[in-house]
């Protein structure tokens, strides 16, 4: 199946200013205790507002230590992505079926609007699942490479200031705010890379740390082993 990714482009190219201290220790210290209050959390709402060429999407994310709830909206297409109990369950109207999911065209009509299991075992599984728990939706917005500090400023009410370094893959910038006073828990994330049309970007915001995170286990859900083809490993 052709999977979308999650958190993988956005919309600003991060103006908070970084300066040209370089990386620094305490940059270093403050990305790590950032990354360690959000893992200790336990939980977080994530809201992805994200542009690609001239695709725009949201995707907003509840996230726990072993499972989370995931809905995608990119133009007509709307899709959900559930992990529980370690098994992946999709669902997506006939448009996300075709163009998110990647079941054949001829399926779209009928696997609309159905809960379909994965287990481990599925091609796929892996790749929608990676970005659907706390430490895999952390992972895609922990900037690397020389840290670079920008100036205090107020995001969403917040007094914060900016760690800044090279984006997850190595493409593009990624920009991380944190608190200045109080517990570092990210507030918001913002990542880009390229130029012109071939531009993309994201900005990512943090919510509803430490709650608890209700995935509820769809009924009726079908295995996808049932819907396709056994691939044959012959040539």
């Amino acid at each position: 199946m052709a999977l979308a990714p999650f958190l993988t482009a956005g919309v600003s190219g991060g103006g908070e200013a970084a300066n040209a201290l370089g990386s620094s220790t305490a940059e270093s210290h403050a990305l790590k205790a950032a990354m360690a209050a959000a893992t200790n959390a336990g939980s977080v709402r994530i809201t992805v507002q994200f542009v690609t060429g001239r695709s725009t999407g949201e995707v907003v994310q509840d996230s726990g230590r072993d499972s989370g709830l995931q809905t995608v909206a990119i133009g007509k297409e709307r899709a959900s992505v559930l992990l529980l109990g370690g098994v992946a369950y999709i669902s997506g109207n006939r448009q996300a079926v075709v163009s998110y999911f990647g079941f054949p065209t001829s399926t779209g009509t009928l696997l609309a609007g159905r809960w379909i299991s994965l287990e481990p075992s599925d091609s796929g599984y892996h790749a929608l699942t990676g970005n659907l728990t706390l430490s895999g939706a952390l992972v895609n917005v922990r900037p690397s490479g020389p840290l670079l500090a920008g100036k205090q400023l107020t995001v969403h009410g917040r007094l914060v200031r900016s760690i800044s370094g090279v984006a997850p893959g190595g493409q593009g910038r990624l920009t991380l705010f944190v608190p200045v006073k109080g517990k570092p828990l990210p507030v918001e994330a913002v990542e880009s890379s390229g130029s012109g049309k071939s531009a993309a970007g994201e900005i990512v915001k943090f919510s509803r740390w430490g709650e608890h995170v209700q995935v509820p286990k769809p009924s009726g859900a079908v295995s996808i082993d049932t819907l396709l083809p056994p691939i044959s490993s012959s040539t």
